[in-house]
């Protein structure tokens, strides 16, 4: 059996709460810090944690009802997460959207098809609350990225905002698709 298949299989997808905040930080900065510790210096990207990823910005984004959470878990363990906005994209959209903040997995997850699952199951959510339509904004250097919601079909729409990472600061450009 192909090791995506396996992993698959074993994956349960999980909403989470105000009561979950300490474990999403958790999983907020070590995601980020694996995904990003070859492309912005060990400073950056801890000062990008301190300031986006901790326990209270954790409590006040699953206190939000305009925003769901939803954990991967592989044998009780997080190991991936999405989090989704109803928010009005910068570029105007015909209809309801939804806004992608985030989708992350474990470095260990990489090539299992974990990222697949949780952007069906955000395209989905979505769907289910009345969007017409995801989008996100994707640091221009993050290639890898760009490919992955190419491949789910989001297209780009124009320039999105400067992302600030600790000193860098990135140009992004913000994808949608319809649902």
């Amino acid at each position: 059996m192909k090791k995506a298949a396996m992993a698959m299989a074993s994956w349960i997808l999980r909403q989470i709460g105000p009561e979950a905040a300490n474990e999403l930080a958790r999983l907020w900065a070590e995601t980020f810090r694996q995904a990003y510790a070859s492309v912005h210096s060990h400073a950056n990207v801890e000062a990008y944690c301190a300031v986006n990823y901790s326990a209270e910005r954790a409590r006040l984004a699953l206190s939000d009802p305009k925003q769901v959470c939803k954990f991967a878990y592989r044998d009780g363990e997080p190991t991936g997460l999405y989090v989704l906005k109803r928010h009005d994209c910068p570029i105007a959209l015909q209809g309801e959207s939804m806004e992608l903040k985030q989708l992350y997995v474990l470095a260990s997850e990489y090539g299992t098809g974990l990222g697949r699952v949780l952007m069906e199951d955000a395209i989905d959510s979505a769907r289910v609350s009345g969007a017409r339509h995801l989008w996100l904004a994707v640091a221009d250097t993050n290639r890898r990225a760009q490919a992955f919601y190419l491949k789910h079909d989001l297209a780009p729409l124009g320039s999105g905002p400067i992302l600030d990472v600790g000193t860098d600061r990135l140009s992004s450009t913000i994808l949608a698709r319809p649902i």
